[in-house]
């Protein structure tokens, strides 16, 4: 079946926006007059649909249907930044996104990037989470009309991939959990490199319990999730000791207990002293899976 037979067509763009939720912030609920698409760009959110409770980590998308009741509560410690349009949209291939959420590939993702950018060209991004996203009063030339065209262009991207994609089993389903997971953690990792992190913080920030992590980080990179924030931080230490940073001052600045225990960490893992490395600095490559 082509597209011609199964078609896609978005009649309108009646608001997006870009919105940047504090932990804790909650979208109150509301019953969806047309369809929504939610791009979580960063953090973690739980997402309800009708009385469906969807987490979504960063790079997922998810689509309310029309008459859906939808709202949000932003969770984790990192504050989420979340993509909403709101869209009326006709054609038997809209059939396909009802009640899916999926983990975003390459090209929606750069898709998404352009139209982010073109819906803030459409619309005042809202002075509070919550709030509703109001028409610019002047808009460059063809502004909406590019806005209707980049989401045309993502669904045809999401729906060309979900039907030659065969819906996955079990193991399949388990398996991207676990990736998306890792990735989630990772990015919360980068986020706090300066910061003492336990294993009970990262479990409470990413809402997962501490042997689903476990298992999570041995199954993709075949290391423990503190082995690989150890690293992270590791390479990180590398790049301030080349910047002219003294061993002390990268212990204080990535929050190690004490600058031995900083020392001994950073030889451990790369094979030279702190002060070897900076004396003769030279690109690591602690975090290659």
């Amino acid at each position: 079946m082509n597209s011609a037979e199964w078609p896609i067509r978005v009649e309108s763009v009646t608001a997006a926006a870009l919105t940047e939720w504090r932990t804790g912030d909650q979208l109150e609920p509301n019953r969806a007059g047309g369809w929504q698409l939610v791009y979580v760009r960063s953090g973690i959110v739980e997402e309800f649909c009708d009385d469906r409770r969807v987490p979504l980590r960063a790079g997922h998308i998810l689509f309310h249907q029309p008459e859906e009741t939808h709202a949000m509560r932003a969770v984790g410690e990192v504050p989420p930044e979340v993509l909403r349009v709101e869209f009326t949209c006709d054609g038997p291939g809209m059939d396909l996104f009802r009640g899916r959420h999926l983990l975003t590939n390459a090209a929606e993702r750069s898709c998404l990037r352009l139209l982010t950018d073109a819906a803030h060209e459409v619309f005042v991004p809202p002075a509070a989470p919550g709030d509703r996203p109001v028409p610019r009063s002047e808009q460059p030339f063809g502004a909406r009309e590019l806005l209707a065209l980049y989401l045309s262009q993502l669904l045809y991207l999401t729906a060309r991939r979900m039907r030659r994609t065969r819906r996955p089993g079990p193991r399949a389903r388990a398996e991207q959990n676990q990736a998306a997971l890792v990735d989630g953690v990772r990015l919360y990792f980068s986020e706090h490199i300066d910061e003492p992190l336990t294993l009970a913080q990262v479990c409470r920030a990413n809402n997962c319990n501490r042997a689903a992590l476990q298992q999570a980080f041995k199954a993709r990179v075949h290391l423990g999730p503190m082995e690989v924030f150890s690293r992270m931080k590791a390479e990180q230490a590398g790049v301030l000791l080349a910047q002219g940073y003294s061993s002390g001052e990268v212990a204080r600045m990535l929050c190690y207990s004490s600058q031995a225990w900083f020392s001994r960490r950073f030889t451990a893992l790369t094979g030279q002293t702190p002060g070897q490395y900076r004396r003769a600095p030279r690109p690591l490559h602690l975090c290659e899976w």
